[in-house]
């Protein structure tokens, strides 16, 4: 090239150069919050239409780089506030913004599919979420769904005992199943969980029956609520169409926290506190009268002295007050370090939580480690990694049912007057208990039921960018996980007790081992475009599920005093051994379009095989479709006071898997003259059975006024259950007894109502309030078998009728009515009428915080047979008082009448629980920088209460505890459980 040539391409390139850095200008600014003026750390930057953006420092400033000399739009967005977007300029690139808080979550991302999201303002189902700040913001609690009570409309919640480690059982609007699956799944960051209620032999050991009445935890109590960034709960089929075969009772999904990209953020929180009973009964006190009354003449000549000798020494002792009103010390230590940069960020997290219980000899431990990191291999790879390591040391001690072998403290102090001191003797040893098989104090003292679980919960993201256009891209996601439960369970009854003594072989204990490991892996490919003004997003994948559970229970009895080796007992053997693989597959297709956050459609469908089902390799197609439309984005739409208007409907499919084993004839073990082998079980199996399954058309409208301040959240759905599964007893002649089948049919409708926003907001003031309101109805519209009673114990104490046209939570017993099918009177109904809610939250000048939420369920009855053991015992608080004076104590006569019947023990569970207050103190940032310089980012002091009161005429410990809690339909039986704790703590947080 010649020197003019050169020169020239030179100039022309210097000309380039200089026009390209002229094609481009800075535009900086600040973030702040606009009620309280503070900076807001974090808040997204993002250049509209780009993959540019900033975030804010610790001083909430940003500055961004805009690539044109042209004008442009930012889109300024923070976790919990409404986004906005700007206008720009080479002319105006300093800003001053100010972000108004989403009371009304308007903002918040919702999961809508297995590998998509979309703003719960275009959302087009009744989605239930749950903040960080709503599950552990206001108090600590133990586990992760006793924190959901009162947050989720919809849901029914049950414990089985306020024994420490928990034990819920939730119902998403209404009963799915009769029998088999009533609990929502779980899934903990893309990875499915075990959260069965494991059993734990104590039903065996104490005589109370079946493992149903274990009083165990189920699982999720492992889980650390600290560490939960969003609980999501997709109440019914039409919004869990897309996970197919096991999303009939619903799906809960659980997404941790993660780091943000930013300073290195290092936060130490203790909780100190302690539990004391939130409610006792009391106990009846006894006279000569009361024991002349009671005992039969036999007797009372003993009874009086005993008495007498007790009257004159002063020693009459309330066992009530003894066993469970005992202060216990709870402990909560967590510590997080969160942080990142634009590449790799990071969550790492421990806890240690000791809580005793308010029974002697019962607490919980749990230790655990997290760590979440995720990272730009590339900048179109992107990998995310969450590892969960939680173990977790639980003794529940000796409450509940037993069938009048003795362990149990409720069962046995029903029936020890006060007068009579069953605490150990000076020499160690301790009293006979004449008045029942067992001595509670020696069970507490002495017995173990321990629980010790290793967990490991794994799970991982790919995303790789496949396409990128200006008005499309096209991704990878390769997501899954594992989780490994491995449950160690010890309950031992000495050879000394009391009841043990009376055995052919004393000294009772049983070991057992049970271990699952869940894995799933998903595959899909997600293309994000645009038809016009409509933007589409199509998503196709598939789905591996892989769940393998063993036990193995042994049991030894006779034992070597001192022993609790197996070795050492008498009789050795293998109580129940139980192994089970499944593997289930599935194929989802869901196209969504957006049109202008207008008018927002999705369909989609999902086929499953399971192995469980009687032809494990038919799939069965699960398809879904909704719309909203939000007529206040439209131009037509034009009102000051309506901010969101939103109608939507939605319909959807789901299935509950088949239980392991339906499809097989279990074979039983047999030695008959030395020889060993097998026998044929009573029940067989049917090769043609089917999964449950479920449609759901939900109907709803979102409103929203003054701006957002206020929003209206209305449902009204109907789901259908068929296929449901149920015994089929054969005839005799059959020469097995039963099959199982797919014969009943359910229908659940019901409204869900939630009120909410922003009633007061000052600068030094600022209220909200939100209100949940659902009930629901239940009817049993197809039996396919013959009427028949089933649950509790029996019609004379309370049982439940299933029959076409009524609810199988209708409670019927004695006496007898032919007029009903099933033959006895009706008595009550487990279903509540109604449920509300109301939480509120008050910020006081530029740190106090007040919040609190209380909990009213109207109707719905319990069968108390804890006021059974009681009247039975004659320890009933006023069993001696004759409020008729008809010469008939109380306790020998309950209403209504005819006096003496199943009737007297259903009892209304209406109540209004105070479950959550908090005050908290937040030392100014000004303050802190005065004394810490920048050390030290926050300083949050406070104290809290869990359930703090309860207000009820229900004659039991708690109107929501149930023995049977995990079951599907008779969960509403209380016998003498663990009394629920009132929990108070007190709280720091330091932040560096």
């Amino acid at each position: 090239m010649s020197k003019p040539y050169k020169l020239l391409a030179t100039i022309a390139m210097m000309w380039l150069s200089v026009g390209w850095a002229w094609a481009q200008y800075t535009v900086s600014g600040t973030i702040s919050d606009e009620r309280t003026g503070e900076a807001l750390i974090g808040a997204s930057i993002l250049l509209k239409g780009t993959t540019t953006g900033a975030i804010t420092d610790l001083d909430g400033t940003f500055t961004l780089t805009i690539p044109s000399n042209e004008g442009a739009e930012l889109v300024i967005s923070s976790i919990g506030y409404l986004s906005q977007t700007v206008n720009v300029s080479p002319s105006l690139n300093s800003l001053n913004i100010q972000l108004k808080q989403d009371a009304t979550n308007l903002e918040e991302v919702v999961v809508t599919g297995l590998a998509s999201s979309v703003k719960r303002s275009n959302l087009a189902n009744a989605v239930s979420s749950v903040s960080a700040r709503d599950l552990t913001g206001t108090t600590t609690i133990q586990t992760t769904d006793g924190a959901l009570y009162g947050k989720v409309a919809g849901a029914t919640i049950r414990s089985n005992g306020g024994a420490p480690g928990g034990g819920i059982s939730i119902q998403l609007r209404g009963i799915s199943s009769l029998q088999g699956a009533s609990q929502p799944l779980i899934i903990v960051d893309g990875v499915y969980i075990n959260n069965a209620s494991q059993r734990t032999g104590r039903a065996s050991v104490s005589g109370a029956g079946g493992s149903n009445q274990d009083d165990g935890s189920n699982r999720l109590a492992d889980l650390n609520p600290a560490d939960i960034e969003t609980i999501e709960i997709l109440k019914g089929p039409s919004a869990a169409a897309i996970y197919g075969t096991r999303a009939n009772a619903g799906v809960i999904i659980i997404t941790t926290k993660r780091g943000v990209e930013g300073r290195t953020t290092v936060s130490l929180s203790q909780d100190v506190g302690f539990a004391q009973p939130l409610r006792l009964l009391g106990v009846d006190d006894w006279s000569e009268e009361k024991i002349n009354f009671f005992f039969p003449e036999s007797r009372r000549p003993v009874e009086l002295e005993r008495f007498r000798a007790a009257q004159s020494s002063g020693n009459f002792i309330d066992y009530e007050d003894y066993f469970y009103n005992n202060q216990a010390l709870l402990l909560n230590s967590r510590i997080n370090v969160s942080g990142g940069n634009q590449k790799t960020k990071f969550f790492v997290s421990a806890g240690i939580t000791s809580e005793d219980g308010t029974v002697k000899e019962t607490g919980f431990e749990r230790y655990s480690v997290r760590a979440n990191i995720d990272h730009n291999i590339t900048n179109g790879i992107k990998l995310g990694v969450s590892s969960n390591y939680i173990r977790s040391n639980t003794d529940r001690g000796f409450t509940g049912n037993q069938n009048n072998t003795g362990a149990s403290i409720g069962y046995s102090i029903a029936y020890v007057p006060n007068y009579f001191d069953l605490r150990r003797n000076e020499d160690g040893t301790y009293p006979v208990n004449p008045y029942f098989s067992d001595n509670p104090v020696a069970i507490t003292d002495n017995g173990v039921n321990n629980s010790e679980v290793n967990r490991f919960i794994q799970a991982f993201t790919l995303d790789v960018d496949l396409l990128n256009t200006t008005n499309s891209f096209l991704r990878a996601s390769i997501s899954g996980g594992l989780d490994y439960l491995q449950n160690s369970t010890t309950v031992y009854l000495p050879e000394f007790l009391q009841f043990q003594r009376g055995q052919a072989n004393p000294g009772d204990i049983l070991i057992g081992r049970q271990e699952s490991f869940n894995t799933n892996l998903q595959a899909a490919l997600v293309y994000n475009w645009n038809l016009g003004k409509v933007n589409m997003n199509s998503q196709a994948g598939l789905v591996r599920l892989d769940f393998n559970n063993s036990s193995l229970f042994n049991r030894g009895r006779g034992l070597v005093p001192g022993q609790t080796n197996l070795q050492q007992a008498a009789i050795q053997e293998i109580n129940s051994q139980f192994e089970s693989e499944i593997q289930e597959a599935g194929i989802f297709l869901q196209q969504e379009a957006n049109y202008e956050d207008k008018i927002i459609g999705t369909v989609g469908i999902r086929w499953d095989k399971s192995t469980l089902n009687g032809d494990p390799n038919k799939y069965y197609a699960f398809p879904r479709a909704s719309l909203a439309i939000n007529l206040a984005n439209f131009d037509f739409f034009n009102s000051s006071a309506i901010s969101q208007l939103k109608p939507r409907i939605a319909y959807g499919e789901t299935a509950g898997p088949v239980a392991f084993g339906a499809t097989f004839t279990p074979l039983g073990g047999t030695n008959i003259g030395g020889l060993l082998g097998s026998t044929v079980s009573t029940s067989i199996g049917n090769t043609q059975i089917q999964p449950e399954t479920a449609t759901e058309l939900e109907f709803g409208i979102d409103a929203g006024f003054f701006n957002s301040r206020l929003s209206l959240e209305a449902t009204y759905y109907i789901k259908n259950t068929q296929n449901n599964l149920q015994n089929l007893n054969l005839a005799p002649s059959t020469g097995v007894n039963s099959t199982p089948s797919n014969e009943a049919e359910l229908q659940n409708k019901g409204l869900e109502l939630g009120l909410s926003g922003t009633i007061v907001e000052k600068s030094n003031f600022r209220w909200f309030s939100r209100i949940l309101y659902w009930q629901n109805d239940i009817e049993m519209t197809r039996l396919g078998i013959p009427t028949y009673i089933s649950g509790g114990f029996g019609a004379g104490l309370g049982t439940f009728l299933y029959a076409e046209g009524y609810s199988p939570t209708t409670i019927v017993g004695t006496p007898a009515d032919p007029s009903i099918p099933g033959g006895f009177t009706i008595w009550g109904n487990a279903q509540p009428d109604f449920n509300m809610s109301f939480y509120n939250t008050f910020n006081i000048f530029n740190g106090l915080e007040l919040s609190f939420l209380v909990d009213w369920r109207q109707g719905g009855d319990n069968i108390n047979l804890t006021s059974f053991l009681t009247d039975g015992g004659g320890t009933t608080n006023g069993w001696f008082d004759d409020d008729n004076n008809d010469g008939t104590p109380n306790g020998r006569q309950r209403p209504p009448e005819p006096y003496n019947n199943a009737g007297r023990w259903v009892q209304d569970a209406t109540f209004v629980k105070v479950r959550e207050i908090g005050l908290y103190y937040t030392i100014p940032k000004a303050t802190l920088g005065e004394w810490f310089g920048n050390t030290v980012q926050n300083i949050r002091v406070g104290s809290s209460v869990n359930n703090a009161f309860l207000f009820t005429d229900y004659k039991g410990y708690d109107p929501e505890t149930s023995t049977f809690g995990a079951q599907a339909v008779a969960n509403n039986v209380d016998i003498a459980p663990y009394p629920t704790p009132r929990r108070i703590f007190f709280h720091l947080t330091i932040d560096f």
